[in-house]
């Protein structure tokens, strides 16, 4: 008679174990896993309100002197912004036959933020209809990352220092708008 070699004396109530301590790190994981993982909250602002409507760069200071300027035109929605760059150049600085035409206007799109005396506005470049932009095609695309120093602020008019370019830009109010947190939920 043949005695059943195993080094487990029981090897039936071994596999039992096994797979009972299997069962157990599986749940112990997948409790950590639901427990630790939540839905974002949706989280609304109004933005500011003096920067609430349609602002426009209608001139540039010294553009006759400058190789290179842009043009801005801002619209911001509660804590969103929507921005058009008309960018001018005397010269091709960029490289590539796009730029060729020395007048380009950029769209941006995304949210600002205001941190002491610092607009930040953090966003992606979009095609003129404010979709997504193919990385690839003509001029910038990818993340829009700009701060701007608020030099003065009034009812009708911001002037706007461009940390990037050392530049400043003068908006003027075209048209008011307002922002409640029902409004930017939508």
């Amino acid at each position: 008679m043949a005695l059943a070699t195993s080094k487990y004396p029981f090897p039936s109530l071994m596999q039992k174990m096994k797979s009972k301590t299997a069962t157990y790190y599986f749940l112990f994981i997948a409790t950590l896993l639901l427990c630790s993982c939540s839905f974002n909250k949706t989280k609304y602002s109004t933005g500011v309100d003096f920067l609430q409507g349609k602002w426009n760069e209608d001139s540039v200071m010294n553009k006759e002197s400058l190789v290179s300027y842009q043009q801005y035109q801002f619209s911001f929605s509660c804590d969103s912004f929507y921005l058009k760059v008309e960018t001018f150049s005397k010269v091709n600085l960029e490289g590539g036959s796009c730029f060729n035409k020395k007048h380009w206007n950029e769209f941006a799109k995304g949210y600002y933020r205001i941190s002491k005396d610092t607009l930040k506005f953090e966003g992606n470049f979009v095609s003129e209809e404010y979709k997504y932009k193919p990385e690839g095609s003509c001029y910038r695309s990818g993340k829009y990352l700009e701060d701007f120093i608020i030099n003065s602020d009034n009812k009708n008019i911001v002037i706007l220092k461009s940390l990037q370019t050392g530049l400043y830009h003068q908006l003027v109010i075209k048209q008011r708008g307002s922002c409640s947190i029902e409004d930017s939920k939508k």
